[in-house]
């Protein structure tokens, strides 16, 4: 069960470094948005994946700490991240051009 622990825990650290770093993203993006007309159009969809690696960051910690604590549900909660990374999958698939 510690792999488990240590994979939960890799989920949280990449969700949340990612989501950290997308976030700075989106601000820069924010900041010059008036002079490059495209970061406009570009603006909802980094605002989506910021928001689905933070879903993930969200995913990967309840299932550790659900997990380290045992508690009930936590067998549930190892399902979770599942869900963001779906979402993530679709995005990616509907990206191909």
């Amino acid at each position: 069960m510690k792999y488990l622990q240590i994979l939960n825990a890799s989920v949280l650290a990449f969700g949340a470094v990612m989501g950290l770093v997308l976030a700075v993203v989106c601000v820069l993006y924010g900041a010059h948005v008036d002079a490059e007309p495209q970061l406009r159009a570009d603006l909802p969809r980094l605002y989506l994946v910021t928001a689905l690696f933070a879903g993930l960051a969200g995913a990967g910690a309840l299932a550790f700490f659900g997990h380290r604590r045992r508690w009930p549900a936590r067998w549930l909660l190892q399902t979770l991240p599942l869900a963001p990374v779906a979402g993530l999958g679709l995005l990616l698939l509907s990206l191909r051009v």
